[in-house]
């Protein structure tokens, strides 16, 4: 009879700890980790290419010779197939885009997540949210202020490119820049 008590209580802690440990319907995606950049650069000392410093006056701010406007999208970066680790190339460009937010620190931005249109909705929205989270994590490391950055998911919902190959797919793996605040 004890025996018995003893095999019955185990199995019932097994079961609950099963049904509490089991994976929900959510992806199986990893925290990314945001490598810290080698050298941190000031403003001043930066010489940004792909992001010019703005130029202000009034409500009106520029990027390069470009004037920009709430709703406006800045840019992309890009990420490799089924990642939301920042490649160099991204890092490069999200340094620039730093010092562009100090020099004007007015502005706000949404960070879009996007996707190509391999894998589930459910799962191309997941990893969409982790490629803008990973870049806000990285734009808050360099000291720009998180209630400046807000981050949206689009799965594949919005693609750049519409054909179905690794081309037009590597242009749909992005973050997009929106201006929500000048």
């Amino acid at each position: 009879m004890k025996t018995r008590k003893i095999i019955l209580t185990l199995a019932l802690v097994a079961g609950l700890m099963f049904i509490f440990t089991s994976c929900t319907c959510k992806p199986d995606l990893e925290e990314e980790k945001v490598a810290q950049p080698t050298a941190m650069t000031t403003p001043s000392a930066a010489a940004p290419s792909a992001v010019k410093p703005a130029i202000v006056s009034g409500a009106v701010v520029k990027v390069g010779n470009r004037i920009v406007e709430i709703g406006d999208r800045i840019f992309p970066v890009y990420f490799d197939y089924d990642k939301a680790a920042l490649r160099s190339d991204t890092r490069k460009t999200l340094d620039e885009l730093a010092q562009w937010m100090k020099i004007n620190p007015s502005v706000a931005l949404r960070i879009d997540g996007h996707c190509d249109e391999r894998g589930s909705n459910e799962y191309n929205l997941a990893l969409g949210e982790t490629r803008a989270a990973s870049a806000k994590k990285y734009l808050v490391y360099l000291g720009i202020s998180p209630d400046r950055l807000e981050t949206l998911s689009y799965g594949e919902e919005k693609p750049a490119c519409s054909e179905s190959n690794e081309s037009c797919w590597s242009q749909n793996r992005r973050d997009d820049f929106t201006i929500t605040a000048k």
